[in-house]
């Protein structure tokens, strides 16, 4: 881990209106909420959802358990707690550290087997709890079931989840977004404060994106048998047909051209990331294969800007902060509205010198969902909460009527 100096200690980051609104609603909820209620903070990329963790920790300052799916977040969440001055423990295998103190910073894989070691845990906060499932033999359900009399609070950018049903007529899989309290089972039941994308945009908090949208059929894709994703053969033959692969270097040549300094491409597999990070000068790959210090040196070069380029599989989607990021290449179709927006979220930070983040789109994906700055929680006619875009539902649709409403629009 890395040390936090006292000066930085002292040093109390102020929080935007937005960000005292809702940790002032987290705080009220540990203080006076009802027991059984498990509400979400909506915080959207670039929000500072790691300052809505470390505030409240410290305000909470004992009986507190942090909860991150990854190392990498649980060292954001910990050093923006220690600059506020708390003092703080981390149990996480990962991190190489397993102690238990007043507040405790955690990922689930290290103490799902551990409950009886939280029982002074009042508090509970989940960060990025679109990944909790709710099925009862989950880790964190195993976890949770056995910690009673506690207060839990999940925060994330990305409120919602695919969820694959059959269709009763001809028993074919298909997926639709569902809100994770409108999902079956549930574990997270109403919202307590949603920071809009574009509430960020109009105080001007968040870089302009530059959507570049390349041409691109999705008649060739299937949806896999989970329904919620497309097949790896659909997929690969959609993109041998349409040279998706070969027009990737003419792109990047294109983008160094016109003065972008970095790049992330977002590929569909690790054969294509080794591949293009051969053929492309500047440039390395990185995926879930890629070995920890490797990675971090890859990385480092790229901020550095000694590497210019990063074919990415499956990693920097989350907990990957690097301002200066002025280019984004989605070089891969997916039917997850929250990989889509991790992945242009990873470019709307701002930085000096920084006009926008291009977003180039080369398989159809910004068709089916449209700009991010666009897709905001509301409640409908009914009061019941629905996520949208400036053109139409995105929840509660089988993701195929979105792509046939899309292909219909292309021929209106």
């Amino acid at each position: 881990m890395q040390s936090v100096s006292q000066e930085e200690k002292n040093s109390m980051y102020e929080l935007r209106d937005y960000q005292k609104e809702a940790v002032e609603k987290g705080l009220e909820f540990f203080k006076d909420g009802r027991y059984g209620d498990t509400p979400i903070i909506v915080a959207p990329t670039g929000a500072g959802k790691s300052l809505y963790v470390g505030y409240m920790a410290k305000e909470l300052d004992h009986g507190v358990l942090v909860l991150q799916p990854s190392k990498e977040l649980l060292e954001q969440n910990y050093a923006k707690y220690l600059a506020y001055g708390g003092e703080a423990s981390i149990y996480s295998a990962s991190v190489g550290i397993k102690e238990i103190g007043s507040v405790t910073f955690a990922t689930i894989g290290s103490i799902k087997s551990r409950p009886q070691d939280f029982y002074h845990v009042s508090h509970i906060i989940i960060d990025e709890c679109h990944l909790v499932p709710p099925q009862s033999g989950s880790m964190f359900m195993q976890f949770l079931s056995q910690m009673s009399g506690v207060k839990t609070l999940g925060l994330t950018a990305t409120a919602f989840r695919l969820k694959k049903y059959n269709d009763p007529f001809t028993g074919q899989a298909f997926s639709q977004i569902n809100l994770l309290m409108r999902e079956r089972p549930r574990f997270f039941n109403k919202f307590l404060h949603i920071t809009q994308i574009n509430e960020m945009y109009e105080k001007g908090f968040l870089s302009p994106v530059r959507y570049i949208e390349m041409a691109w059929s999705n008649g060739d894709l299937r949806v896999n048998t989970t329904g919620a994703e497309y097949t790896e053969t659909s997929m690969d033959f959609a993109m041998q047909a349409q040279k998706v692969h070969e027009r990737i270097p003419g792109i990047i040549k294109q983008s160094i051209e016109k003065g972008r300094k970095h790049r992330i491409v977002f590929v569909k597999n690790v054969t294509d990331a080794i591949d293009l990070a051969q053929k492309v000068p500047d440039s390395a790959c990185v995926h879930a294969g890629t070995g920890k210090k490797e990675r971090e040196n890859i990385l480092n070069s790229f901020k550095a800007g000694k590497i210019k380029t990063v074919f990415n599989v499956g990693v920097l989607t989350i907990g990957f902060d690097f301002p200066a990021l002025d280019t984004i290449i989605i070089a891969r179709p997916t039917m997850s509205l929250a990989l889509y927006m991790q992945m242009i979220g990873r470019g709307i930070r701002l930085s000096e010198g920084k006009t926008d983040c291009a977003v180039v789109d080369m398989c159809g994906n910004y068709k089916r969902f449209g700009k991010i700055e666009d897709i905001r929680y509301q409640t409908d006619f009914r009061g019941q909460w629905i996520l949208t875009n400036s053109e139409r539902t995105l929840s509660g649709v089988p993701l195929n009527k979105l792509d046939e409403q899309y292909e219909h629009l292309d021929h209106e």
